[in-house]
């Protein structure tokens, strides 16, 4: 989908975008990370919000313990003493993605039964919400993402409403896609949650310099992290501030120990893997750059010796992975006997040809979810993984 550019600048877009919302939504809410993005998307929904007499206006934070503690710093100062704002401040054991491990694909944070080894103790705010029966869908050690997408519908009660994200496309090619290709009711910039619960993203099309613009003309209050990501000389794009354990945010787990050393120390002791992170989530180990095939080795073979060295959870789950990727290409033509060691490097980067190469790279990468296969996290995933993490197979 091609961009096309209009005559208003993204700033009076976006006030035109959310003032359509609240005219639009019975319902509202802001789910907010104490990132650049989700702050702006805040000071601007609160402006329409007074505007339209809807305040307070109801912003969702989801605190996954292992944090920053400047962000949580971000997260007082704006959210606990404003009389605009219904803060919805949740502590509760969800289970998040590690991606520097293999013993530990995931981790579960504020687990009750880790209390002794939390990298920060329970925040005591009258908005926590720390109490595991306080919401009929929750249950125990449940996906982050599928905590979020409930927690939507919750708060909806059968009434339309929309969840304002502050997700800019710039950031990448799939945000882009993600974005502008889903809209309800004709709006590109929105997508369908569910019946009742629609996402919506006034601020799809700003640039990282539009945001920084903004809060510099405004004099909003930012989460310091950024300058000390500024200090440590990361790019003003790459900068990113939510829990530093997923696939994309690894990239930045260098920087912990460097600004935040105290909090780096407890981190190391809760979540397995994070050193090693630290140290190599640049580097091919996690296959950041060009992978290597040991010498004398196929791409085929190096692959089953990565899967023999893991945990049984992790080879069982890459396993059934594989057998299901094969599979799909065997429907497409493609016999499973046959399937090159290597093809055409450009075919495979854009999913066009199976190979083993194709395969191990993703092993490397430790993509749990095996995206870079094709595949994406969905509901049974989530419920198999949840299932088998309590012993309920």
């Amino acid at each position: 989908m091609p961009k096309n550019y209009l005559d208003e600048n993204v700033y009076t877009a976006a006030k035109n975008r959310i003032l359509d919302i609240f005219n639009t939504f019975p319902k509202v809410y802001l789910a907010f990370s104490g990132g650049k993005d989700s702050t702006v998307m805040l000071h601007l929904a609160l402006e329409i919000a007074e505007y339209e007499n809807r305040l307070p206006l109801d912003v969702l934070f989801v605190d996954l313990e292992g944090q920053y503690d400047t962000t949580i710093k971000h997260i007082e100062e704006i959210g606990l003493d404003s009389e605009k704002i219904n803060l919805h401040w949740i502590c509760l054991p969800l289970n998040l993605r590690n991606s520097v491990s293999v013993y530990q694909p995931h981790w579960r944070c504020w687990d009750p039964e880790q209390s002794e080894a939390w990298i920060r103790p329970m925040p005591q705010h009258p908005q926590v919400i720390s109490d595991v029966d306080y919401y009929p869908f929750f249950r125990f050690g449940m996906e982050f993402e599928d905590f979020v997408y409930q927690w939507g519908n919750w708060f909806s009660d059968g009434v339309l409403c929309s969840c304002l994200l502050g997700i800019r496309s710039d950031e990448s090619l799939d945000r882009f896609f993600s974005v502008t290709t889903n809209g309800w009711n004709g709006k590109n910039w929105t997508s369908k949650g569910s019946k009742n619960l629609i996402f919506s993203y006034p601020i799809y099309d700003w640039r990282t310099e539009d945001i920084w613009r903004y809060i510099g003309k405004e004099k909003l209050k930012y989460n310091k992290l950024y300058d000390y990501f500024y200090l440590c000389g990361v790019s003003i794009h790459k900068m990113r501030i939510c829990q530093p354990y997923g696939d994309d945010q690894r990239q930045s787990l260098e920087y912990y120990h460097q600004i935040e050393p105290e909090t780096w120390n407890k981190i190391v002791a809760r979540v397995h893997g994070v050193n090693f992170g630290a140290i190599y989530s640049k580097t091919a180990v996690l296959g950041r750059i060009k992978v290597v095939l040991p010498e004398g080795l196929t791409w085929k073979e190096y692959t089953y010796i990565l899967l023999e060295s893991m945990p049984e959870i992790s080879k069982n789950h890459y396993e059934g992975k594989i057998r299901t990727f094969l599979r799909s290409w065997e429907n497409k033509g493609f016999s499973i006997d046959l399937v090159r060691d290597q093809g055409n490097l450009k075919l495979e980067k854009r999913g066009k040809i199976p190979s083993w190469r194709r395969i191990c790279k993703c092993i490397i990468k430790n993509d749990w979810w095996c995206r870079s296969l094709g595949f994406s996290p969905t509901k049974k995933t989530y419920e198999t993984l949840y299932a088998k993490k309590e012993g309920n197979e």
